[in-house]
Parts: structure tokens; sequence; C-alpha cells
């Protein structure tokens, strides 16, 4: 609406009419705003003399609509031509008077011309009227009289000009806010208003009416346009200058009103759309105002809670809440399959959203500025790790128990602490938990207390369980069979069997502690104690001789017993001695792969889980530093476990680190977009173009020449990247590195799909696949080169184990010759030539 004390002059035109009466007053002449010319000059003459003034009335028609006020000055321009000069004593004297409804008649200004005589030829006369401020109500009209007085006794014929575009006779007024607009707004198709407008309606209410109120003081007839614009959230224009229909009102009304109606369609785009209004009068006053309104779609979403493992599974009882702002929209929670409830969450695509989700008191999501383009079923993943504890459990010499401890104790991050059945996998929140005892054959067998964060997982824990194997021979050292030994621990019997023919008896996956030997044989009692605090063998030996048995059992007990009596004797040596390897270091890696890798080979290691993956990426890194190459490490691990544990191995990197040969680099949680990257998240964090940014950023930060990339990815980048963006990123930054004469290793979990293996495969010069097998009931781990681009190799298997001082160590079968690998050239390739 116009300021109240905003100035709008308005210029009253000369017009002959029919005659018509108003506010008692009959005439045919009349003055309004319009400028419409008639096709000719209009004239009216009058004779003046000394004695006859000459005078004209035009009246203002139609009767002001409102009421209003208006100051001087007021001018008149009148077009006047004589039949004879009128000379020096002319006087064209303005009248302002107002008619009120009934007819009276108030002088309200006047002013006058001297001196100024009218000539032969048409000119136009300005007269400007001073005045006070006068207030003039609604009906009245205004009188504007024209007077011309002459000197001399000659009469003669003056004539006034109108109505005609060269010569316009008028009166310009101004007034304080004659004209403005008392509204402008959007209504829905109903005709109600509203500033919301959906998407999802049917064509026919996909309609906004801009709906305007007016008023002039003059009438409706002097409001010459009202016109629109409207310009869409991307800031494209919509409708320029488009002209509204007045739909309320009559010329002769104070107010009316003008509409515009714009249809908009499904795809239209969300947002605030803004508008003007301009009124113009047809004095070319103009009035403007805004508005906004906004346009939407209602979308349905659905969650689900899972958790963030590569395998999630769902949550039950998270409490999930969305919010807009710090007010709270929705609320749910999820039922036994994870699913929010209630569910068919409505959104508005023009609201952004905040989504915290609890669970078990812990905050497990907090998802930020989510806007809904599409109604969707997605999982909302809550920072909750699926543990299976029954597979983490292993006995002293690392190698799996038998079956998982009948009870742990677990201590939660809040203070809280319950039994588990080891058995079973849990869900649990992020923290930090510790593991306070391990029950296995009613004994605490945890050395200390274990912490772990579950989104870490719980790596294989090694137990106070060990292997007793125990030899039982007679005064003369033979075998004795058929003894029964019984083991007590704390009063409690354990375990107890019979020796076979070779008198050795194995107890298997025992608790630590001090036990209690009884062994029995043909009446003979033998008892004894026994610490046990590693796998160990020992002899029992009866004082008096049983019952003689073949030669054939006692060549080989005499076989196991010396074996015995060379001392302390695990399990394993005597699995050694079933199964006779060598062990040869890692440098045997060499003879495999046929000389080793060269400069610019690109390497793929996919492995089981737990196959030992990490540790061949910790050991090649540190092989790389000794021969003075450096090392980009990337992984999805926490990097400071992936320092503590090459520390344990003796493979320090600190001084490499501090002199910029070596960088690790911790990937996982990293390089969340939009998010809190501690919490879970609804979108894939694992970008590929990140991941670029990162290797070049850590290329061209480390120190020297011909680096190693090692990138332990765990199962998280084949899982959740786009393969098509992996493999793009792999050829790329293997370009580079064969530019820098440098090495890619690559490591991926085997439980990747078969397919997204095969493309990786396909990519790479090189494929190393570390798996894992089991024999008689031990497990191993075994090593195979899968492919050696354009070099012959040797793909048969070869059993590996992690040694804690010494890395990864190949047990190679004693029979197979020692091969050396040497490297010379090649005359006609000019390139490497790798024999073994």
């Amino acid at each position: 609406m116009a300021a109240p004390a905003t100035s709008q002059p308005a210029t009253f035109f000369f017009h002959s009419q029919n005659t018509k009466t108003l506010n008692t007053i009959t005439s045919s002449f009349w003055a309004n705003t319009t400028q419409a010319w008639s096709g000719t000059a209009q004239t009216d003459q009058r004779t003046v003399s000394s004695s006859t003034p000459g005078i004209w009335h035009y009246y203002s028609q139609p009767g002001l609509a409102g009421n209003v006020s208006f100051t001087g000055p007021l001018t008149f321009v009148l077009y006047l031509v004589s039949s004879s000069g009128t000379g020096g004593g002319t006087v064209i004297t303005s009248n302002v008077n107002k008619i009120t409804s009934t007819g009276s008649i108030v002088p309200l200004a006047i002013g006058s011309l001297s001196g100024t005589p009218i000539s032969t030829t048409l000119a136009a006369y300005t007269i400007t009227l001073t005045s006070n401020t006068y207030q003039v109500e609604s009906g009245a009209i205004f009188d504007f009289q024209i007077t011309v007085t002459v000197g001399g006794s000659t009469a003669r014929t003056i004539s006034l000009y109108y109505d005609f575009s060269s010569d316009p006779s008028q009166v310009s007024v101004t007034f304080q806010q004659r004209m403005g607009i008392t509204f402008y707004s959007s209504l829905n198709q109903t005709g109600v208003q509203t500033p919301f407008f959906s998407r999802n309606w049917t064509t026919p209410a996909r309609q906004v009416t801009l709906r305007t109120s007016s008023f002039d003081a003059l009438g409706l007839y002097d409001i010459a346009s009202a016109r629109a614009n409207l310009t869409s959230p991307a800031g494209s224009t919509l409708l320029s200058n488009s002209p509204l229909t007045r739909v309320q009102g009559s010329a002769q009304n104070y107010t009316g009103s003008w509409s515009l109606n714009w249809t908009y369609s499904s795809n239209t785009l969300s947002g605030i759309y803004s508008s003007r209004l301009a009124m113009t009068d047809n004095s070319g006053v103009s009035v403007a105002l805004s508005l906004s309104y906004t346009i939407y779609a209602t979308w349905f979403l659905n969650l689900q809670a899972v958790s963030v493992d590569p395998a999630p599974v769902p949550v039950v009882g998270a409490s999930v809440t969305l919010f807009v702002g710090a007010i709270a929209v929705y609320n749910g929670a999820s039922d036994s399959l994870g699913w929010v409830s209630p569910q068919n969450i409505l959104l508005r695509d023009n609201a952004t959203y905040n989504i915290k989700a609890y669970w078990q008191g812990s905050l497990v999501n907090q998802t930020t500025n989510y806007n809904p383009t599409s109604s969707l079923t997605i999982p909302l993943h809550l920072t909750v790790y699926s543990l299976d504890f029954s597979t983490r459990f292993l006995d002293g010499n690392a190698n799996p128990l038998p079956q998982p401890p009948s009870a742990i104790q677990l201590a939660y991050p809040n203070g809280t602490s319950s039994t588990l059945d080891p058995s079973l996998a849990y869900l649990l929140p992020a923290g930090t938990y510790s593991i306070s005892s391990v029950t296995w054959k009613g004994i605490n067998v945890a050395a200390s207390p274990i912490t772990f964060n579950p989104k870490n997982g719980l790596a294989p824990v090694a137990l106070q369980v060990y292997d007793m194997t125990l030899v039982v021979v007679d005064p003369n050292g033979q075998a004795v069979s058929g003894a029964k030994i019984t083991l007590t621990l704390a009063g409690q019997t354990i375990s107890q069997n019979t020796t076979g023919n070779t008198g050795v008896l194995l107890f298997h996956a025992l608790p630590k502690g001090q036990y209690v030997l009884e062994v029995t044989s043909q009446s003979q009692t033998i008892r004894n104690t026994l610490d046990l605090s590693q796998s160990s063998t020992s002899k029992i030996q009866f004082s008096t001789a049983p019952a003689s048995t073949s030669w054939a059992t006692q060549s080989l007990s005499w076989i196991l017993l010396g074996a015995a009596v060379g001392g302390a004797l695990g399990y394993g040596q005597f699995y050694r001695m079933k199964h006779p390897f060598r062990e040869e270091p890692f440098e045997y890696l060499d003879n495999l792969t046929a000389g080793g890798f060269r400069d610019g080979d690109t390497v793929l290691m996919e492995g089981d889980t737990g196959a030992g993956k990490t540790s061949l990426c910790e050991e090649l890194a540190y092989k790389s530093l000794q021969s003075a190459h450096p090392v980009v490490f990337l992984t999805y691990d926490n990097p400071d476990i992936v320092k503590q544990t090459m520390k344990t191995m003796h493979w320090d990197t600190s001084k490499d680190e501090a002199q910029g040969f070596f960088q690790l680099i911790g990937c996982e949680i990293t390089k969340t977009q939009k998010v809190d990257n501690s919490l879970g998240v609804l979108e894939n964090f694992y970008d590929t173009t990140v991941l670029d940014m990162t290797i070049s950023s850590g290329l061209a930060e480390v120190n020297g020449e011909k680096p190693t990339l090692i990138v332990d990815s765990a199962y998280q980048l084949v899982e959740r990247a786009s393969l098509h963006g992996l493999t793009n990123l792999i050829l790329e930054t293997s370009a580079s590195l064969k530019k820098l004469k440098g090495r890619f290793f690559l490591a991926v979990s085997r439980t990747a799909s078969k397919s997204a293996l095969v493309e990786l495969e396909g990519v790479m010069d090189s494929v190393l696949e570390l798996s894992t097998a089991n024999e008689a009931g031990h497990m191993f781990t075994q090593l195979t080169v899968k492919k050696m681009r354009g070099r012959k190799f040797d793909n048969r298997p070869v059993k590996i184990r992690i040694h804690q001082g010494k890395g990864i160590i190949f047990q190679v079968p004693k029979n197979e010759k020692r091969k050396q690998s040497r490297t010379n050239w090649d005359p006609e390739t000019r390139e490497r030539k790798h024999e073994t």
C-alpha cells in the first residue's frame, strides 16, 4: 500500500460530452483523467469586452469515489486564441471550486495571469495556483473555472482549444495518496487465500490466483492498468508485465479487485515463487507491492533401521525422530524387522529435516539437512554393529577353539555389565566395551580385560587355553596303552580318557591352571600335579612294568617317547612331525612371483576375513621402506591400531613417518559429505572421487622416488563404492604410478561379489589370493598367486603363518627344492628377465 504521505499528481483533461447533470450541475463540458482525444481539435468561443468577461466551466466527473486531500500548487494549462490582440490589460483567472453532492459550491483556490495579452496565434497559457491543503469528500466534483477579462471597448472572440493531442487544455493537481494497493495475495483454485500449493494436487487444483484490491479516490476509471511479474525459485521469469483483469468494482467505485490465474505442472520446480504487482493510473503514477508463495510436493518416507555392517541386520527398538529446525514433526520406533512405525512418513520437499535415532540410550544416527525429492523406502543406518563372538576366541596357540566359550562378562560404555552367550551374535552401539572374563570349562581364561569398539570389530582374542600332551611309559620307556588319565582342576573333573597303542594322549583346549593328574594302568595309579600355562608335553612313567606290547607298538612308542624326552613338545610340534615343513621368510614370495614385483606393477590382494591381508599390507609397507621406497598407506581400519600392530611386529615406522617417507591415512569415516561423520548416514559415503583426491594428495606429499601405494580397504570399498568409479580410479592411479615407477597394492575382501572381483582382476597386473582352510580340525592360511601379467609364475598354494617377530612365514614342504630368484636383462626386450 502506498505510504500515507505519498504525493500523487493527477491531470484532468477537458472534454466535450453529451449534456448530463451531476450534483445539480447540467453541462456538456466535463473533465477527467482519461487521455482519449477527439479526432480534431475542439474549441469553445466567448465574446469578450471590457464589460463582458469570457467564462468557461469544466466539471470533473464522475464524482470523487473517496475522500481525498490536495495541496497547491495547482497548474492550469490553457490553449487560447483571440480574433484580435487583447492588449496589456488582459487578465486570465483560474478558479477551483468544489460542488458537493447537494449542489453547494465551495471555492477552494484561485490564481491569475495578468498583463499577458491573448494573440491571434494559438498559444498555451500557464497559471499556477497556490493554496492550503484541502479535504474533498467522497461524492463531490471539481469545478475548473476560467475567466478572461480585457480592457477597452472593442469586443473580441476568444476561443478555448481542448480535447486534442496538440492542444489539450488541462489542470494538474497533486493529491496525497489518492491511489493505493490494499492487498496482494495468492489464492488456491477454490478461492481460499494460501501461500502454499502442492505439486501432488490434480490438474484443476494446480492453479494459483494472484488477487489484488486497489483504491483510487478519483474512481477506478483512473486506474489504467494492473500488471504483474512472476519469478521462479531458480530466478527465471515466468510472467512478465502480465495484465490482471478487474473482477470487482466499476469505473465509479472507490475500490476494486483484479486477478490473474497461473497454472503449474506436477513437475514444476519446488520452492518459493516471487511476484511483484504494479498499479498505474492515467497520469502515470504507479504503486507496487510484492508477494511470495511456495510450491512443494509431499513425499512418503519409509525407514528401516539397520546396522552399518557389510551385511546390515535389522535393529529393533530404535526411537526415530524427525525435526524441522527445533520442532519435532515425527516420532516412531523400529519393529522386529527394523521398520520404523508408523510408516509412510509424510514430508514436504520445501523443508529441511534432521533425523535423530536413539537405541539403548545412545544416539546412533544423526542425519542432517535431509531434503526429500521423491517417495522412498530406504535403510536408516545406525551406528550399531553386529558382533558374532563365536568366531573371535582362539586358544593360546592362536588356533580356533572347538566351540565357543560358555560365557563372557561384558561391560558397556555406560558402566553397566551383563553376561553374554559367546555362541551368539549381538547388536552393539559404537563405544568402548570391555570383556572382563571369558569362561571356558568353568574357568576364566581371559589373560586381562579385553577392550574393543564394535565399530572396528573384535580382533581375535587368544585365551589362556592350551593343549596338554601326556606320554605314558613303563619303567623301560615303552608305551603303555589302555592307561586311564583323569584331569582335575580346582576339585572339578575337567577331562578323562585312555591312551592308545602309542601311549600318547592329547587333551585339547584345556583352561590354564594347576591340574591334578591321575593315571591308572593295570591296578597301578600315579598322581601328580601339572601347572598348565602353555601347550606342553609331559612324560608319565610307571615304576613297575605293565604287560608287554608288540614290537611294532614298542617301536612307535620309542619314536614318540624320544620326542617327549627331547623336551616340552606341544601339539604344534607333533603336527609338524607328521607334516614336515621348512619355514621360509617373506622373501620367498619372490620365488612364487617369478622374481618379485616390478616397477609400475599393480597388485590385487584378495583374502578371506582374518586371512592376513592387513598383515601382508603392513609387511609390504615395511619392506618398501627398507628398500628406500616411500610408502602411502591408506587403511579403512583405525590408523592407530595399524601403527601399534606394526610395532608389535618390530616394524617401527615412526622415523620414516617423521622424515616424510611414510604416509598412513585413515579412510573409513573421514569422507562423509554433508553429515556428522561420527554417526550413521542415509547415503553411501565411500566416494571414489574423494579417495582419488586423497591418493593424489598423499603421493604429492610423500618424499622419495618410486613410491609404493597400498590401499587396505577390507570389505568396505568394493561393497559400498561405485564399481565403475572404482575401476576408473584404479586405471588412473595405475597410470600415474607407472610414470613414477611406483607400485600399487590393493587389498579387498573375497566376500565381494564374484563379478566385482573379476572386473577388478581384469585391470590389475597381478593377483594374490589369501584363503583359509581346515585340515584335521585345524585352521590354516594359504597364499596362491593367481595372475602375473606377461610372466610365468608358481600357482601352487603355499601355507603361511604370522610370526610375532618375523612377520609372514611360508611353510614349504621339505621335499621341495629350494629355489633362488635371480634377475638379468633380456637383450631382445631390454627388460628384466626373472628366472627360477
